[in-house]
């Protein structure tokens, strides 16, 4: 009979997902007498199953546990009943589990995402009784989760101006806290302050939050309950480690140390197949995909091509016209650099005269339907991704020792972007211009250029990011990559994520 049992609240975004899949087959594996049941929604369940069909783990000590409508459509209109319809399941199948049976015990210790386990932290506390633990899930960086969840408190800053009438201005509380969240800064209004993340990386407050796929303010409610979660919660466990944020995981640890809090730092999670050489014939199965890959190593060389995707959701949509900038560019380089480009997200779209205008140039292909990322950055044809931010497509993409151009449209990507771009070990060129709304303004960094977001210094910016990744910096960030993907395969085999791992299931 299991001795221990982890109960987990995935949050309804793949991104969140998908590492924690990877990491439930490997804390399977560090403990045979451990049972784990993840609640997810119906409308994710499938693709979860899909995922876990090619993993080696026991069956029978994972359950996957579908609540709401498995028909409902994604889409950023439905999360909110996507959201509702998960917490509520959620605390259904706990309230049942609490009692405990024959077969599995009661859980020890509840793993819920940040993304919807602040809506129901104190329920959940409550079904699960004193004796219990419960971690914050928290699908990115250290820095990230700090930044996210530790450094502020929404809740109490809206609290704080609610109660004074001259501050309050006429908002509702719901305005106030989504005001809070945009500045990001402890107050309610962007002010030029300097914030300084994981105690390193310095940048002014209008930095912080990228909007280019629009107002970030419907973030604001999900993540302020995120902050309550991680005040409620025992601790918190991420998939990176000292080789990505080498400045970031020491000062973590004794940032949460001195606030104790558990941190666990489990390394990046993938499926085991990605840490693997590619073996003959693998590559992706989409042939059009395939054959274009193809010319293009045989015409420029080996990784000679840029893949561009901004993830399953995020899309430029404010800055549609810098979008038909980095395709003019691209089209009209001299030193021609093909791409891949994938526009399948919820948000993304291209109008098809300009999808057409690719495809007749022979220099890129668009990919407007769900294409196989992994199998694409492992063909050996890919020498850069510009992409979104987003911590899988990073993750993913160094695991195969390919650098980035990060263009952040929303969520945490604008930190990941400053994060890694600079530091001990750089591993991706930031765009600068291509920023929207509050955030344009001057940059604390010192490679940045005077911030315009016209298409005009895009063009230059996008021009001299190919020109850079085609010399000398290009060559050092491809380094720093190779080298992470390196790192991160030794640790996985017996450095200190695998320490981490055994020491989250006992946990």
């Amino acid at each position: 009979m299991p001795s221990r049992h982890i109960l987990t609240l995935l949050g309804p975004a793949w991104g969140h997902v998908l590492p924690y899949i990877h990491l439930t087959t490997r804390m399977l594996a560090s403990d045979p007498e451990l049972v784990i049941t993840i609640v997810q929604h119906n409308v994710f369940v499938p693709r979860m199953f899909k995922e876990l069909d090619s993993c080696s783990y026991d069956t029978s000590r994972l359950k996957i546990e579908g609540v709401g409508d498995k028909d409902l459509a994604v889409s950023l209109e439905t999360i909110p009943l996507t959201m509702r319809e998960l917490t509520a399941g959620w605390l259904s199948i706990l309230a049942k589990s609490v009692i405990g049976g024959t077969a599995w015990p009661k859980p020890n210790t509840l793993h819920m995402d940040f993304s919807g386990g602040g809506l129901i932290i104190k329920e959940s506390r409550a079904l699960l009784g004193p004796e219990g633990k419960v971690l914050l899930w928290c699908s990115t960086g250290v820095a990230v989760c700090m930044d996210h969840f530790s450094e502020f408190d929404h809740a109490k800053t809206a609290r704080e101006i609610y109660a004074d009438e001259g501050r309050r201005a006429g908002r509702t509380m719901d305005e106030i806290i989504a005001d809070v969240f945009c500045a990001g800064n402890g107050s309610d209004k962007l002010d030029g302050r300097i914030l300084e993340i994981a105690g390193g990386l310095k940048i002014y407050d209008h930095e912080h939050i990228a909007q280019g796929a629009g107002s970030p303010r419907r973030l604001a409610a999900v993540l302020t309950a995120a902050q309550e979660l991680a005040q409620l919660s025992d601790g918190f466990f991420c998939p990176t480690s000292n080789a990505l944020e080498p400045v970031s995981v020491p000062y973590a640890r004794d940032y949460y140390k001195q606030r104790g809090k558990e941190l666990f730092l489990v390394g990046p999670q993938m499926h085991d197949d990605e840490w693997e050489a590619p073996a003959a014939g693998s590559g992706p199965k989409d042939e059009r995909i395939k054959q274009f890959l193809e010319d293009a190593n045989k015409k420029y060389g080996p990784k000679s091509v840029l893949y561009i995707s901004f993830g399953s959701v995020f899309f430029p949509l404010e800055t549609p016209h810098l979008v038909e900038m980095l395709i003019e560019v691209l089209l009209g380089l001299e030193s021609v650099v093909p791409f891949v480009f994938v526009v399948a997200g919820v948000m993304a779209s291209l109008p098809k005269e300009t999808i057409d205008r690719i495809h007749a140039s022979g220099r890129g292909i668009v990919c407007t339907d769900w294409v196989d990322q992994k199998a694409i950055l492992k063909s050996g044809s890919i020498g850069w991704f510009l992409t979104h931010g987003g911590y899988n497509s990073l993750t993913e993409s160094l695991s195969q020792g390919i650098p980035l151009i990060f263009w952040p449209v929303g969520a945490e990507q604008a930190l990941n972007a400053a994060m890694f771009s600079t530091g001990p070990r750089p591993i991706g060129i930031e765009l600068f211009q291509i920023r929207a709304g509050t955030q344009l303004g001057p940059s604390l960094r010192p490679e940045a250029p005077k911030i315009t977001g016209t298409a005009e210094d895009a063009k230059i910016e996008f021009q001299q990011a190919f020109r850079d990744l085609k010399g000398p910096r290009g060559a050092t960030l491809k380094q720093n990559a190779v080298r992470i993907a390196e790192l991160w395969r030794e640790e996985r085999i017996d450095g200190e994520p695998v320490q981490e791992i055994a020491r989250l299931t006992r946990f």
